[in-house]
């Protein structure tokens, strides 16, 4: 058995092991008021290791089987938690493969959104096998009430035409592009093209990596509607306190 094997078996055993479990990072308004997370899968080692999603989720990526099967046990952790704390004035942001859509997939999406607003992020590295298949996919979440949002624009496959191609509600922008730009005027420049260019299509933004408060005061003359990063809270496990707002 070579190392991918192994490394997808011991994979498969802590999803099944419910080692692999939903954290969450606040996603907050211009007031820092919450209005959402973004769910960030993390394997749970023992007390004192985590493994982040990069350590683990490439190696699955094109695992379509296995992919579903941990999609299904986040779900599954989220809408036991939300089924216990409804609330449907926040919404929660979900990383999905278009592989891993499956019947039982969505079911489970639909089942999460009775307790809270949910939003599946299209993956920059996801590369889109059946367009039309997911587009169908996608109207059928959004007449269910689902939301789609575009993440890490600027980078990967996430360039500027997949802003025609889909019906996105929200468009994330990548850390890359947001840290230093309280002194990076290149860097600065750049942001402020790509947000005349979302809100050409009339679509709120998500500023990712937010880390200071010069960055975020800066982000807030930019017509940005929702921030998330470490300023705020680095990802917490659903059992912790969440986000409370420091002024």
């Amino acid at each position: 058995m070579n190392s991918i094997a192994i490394k997808k078996t011991q994979i498969t055993d802590a999803i099944s092991t419910g080692k692999i479990q939903p954290f969450v990072q606040p996603i907050v308004n211009i007031n820092k008021k919450l209005v959402g997370y973004e769910v960030l899968a993390r394997w749970i080692v023992s007390e004192h290791k985590i493994r982040l999603p990069l350590h683990f989720i490439p190696i699955i990526k094109d695992d379509q089987q296995l992919s579903e099967r941990l999609t299904i046990s986040l779900l599954q952790q989220l809408i036991k938690h939300f089924t216990l704390y409804k609330n449907n004035n926040l919404f929660v942001s979900i990383n999905i493969y278009s592989h891993s859509l499956t019947s039982s997939v969505i079911h489970l999406l639909t089942q999460l959104n009775i307790f809270v607003n949910v939003v599946i992020e299209i993956l920059e590295n996801d590369d889109i096998s059946n367009i039309n298949n997911f587009k169908i996919i996608l109207h059928y979440l959004k007449i269910k009430g689902i939301k789609i949002a575009l993440d890490d624009f600027g980078c990967g496959n996430n360039i500027n035409d997949r802003l025609f191609d889909y019906p996105f509600d929200y468009v994330k922008i990548d850390k890359l592009f947001v840290q230093d730009i309280d002194h990076d005027l290149e860097k600065l420049k750049s942001l402020q093209s790509m947000i005349k260019l979302i809100h050409y299509f009339n679509l709120p933004i998500i500023a990712e990596g937010v880390e200071n408060e010069r960055v975020f005061r800066k982000l807030t003359t930019l017509d940005i509607e929702m921030y998330q990063g470490y300023l705020f809270s680095k990802p917490v496990a659903l059992k912790d306190k969440l986000y409370q707002p420091s002024f």
